[in-house]
């Protein structure tokens, strides 16, 4: 049978609404290859469409009492299908963008906390070290790294010379690599960053 004039989509929808499983037969038959192939076409996999189309029947069969189509009956069931589509695309779009998420975050997480204990115990050493300088040495490197003073600077705040300022940063430094094992640049950033 095919379904052309509005008052045979009209009464079948009547009897449909009413419980009559031929009608709704009637309209399986009559759409489900065509709605397959629509949903096919908007998303490009065979069984997420024929999933699509399924659960679309499977809802009208459900939901049949209080079914409401105020458009055609075709027109209500592209709709459908297009809306369902439309959510696939949400969903898959959600999902891999959660799944991005996880990896990314497993990855920088698993990374950063091997990176950060190991920063922690690097800052931790370079603290006890600074701990065991001298006073004086100790002050200067501070200043220099904490209050981002110049060596000019430190040296006119405590009265000395700029090249007595660079030989205390100087030792401060030969001692923290000696003590901490680290490079250079490494202890400058690594302080930088925790003091």
């Amino acid at each position: 049978m095919s379904i052309h004039f509005l008052s045979d989509e009209k009464e079948l929808l009547k009897r449909l609404q009413a419980g009559d499983e031929e009608s709704f037969e009637q309209i399986f038959r009559y759409y489900y290859a065509l709605l397959y192939v629509h949903a096919y076409k908007k998303i490009g996999d065979r069984e997420l469409a024929k999933d699509i189309v399924q659960d679309l029947f499977a809802a009208i069969w459900k939901n049949r009492q209080v079914l409401n189509i105020e458009t055609t009956l075709s027109n209500y069931l592209y709709t459908s299908v297009r809306n369902r589509v439309i959510d696939v695309w949400a969903k898959e779009k959600n999902r891999n963008k959660y799944l991005a998420s996880l990896t990314l975050e497993s990855t920088v997480s698993n990374g950063n906390i091997v990176e950060l204990l190991q920063e922690k115990m690097l800052a931790e050493q370079i603290e006890n070290t600074l701990k065991q300088l001298p006073p004086r040495v100790r002050q200067i490197f501070e200043m220099s790294r904490n209050q981002y003073l110049t060596y000019r600077e430190i040296a006119q705040e405590l009265q000395l010379s700029e090249h007595t300022v660079r030989g205390y940063i100087k030792e401060a430094l030969r001692a923290l690599r000696f003590k901490v094992g680290a490079s250079l640049w490494m202890i400058f950033v690594l302080f930088l960053k925790y003091f």
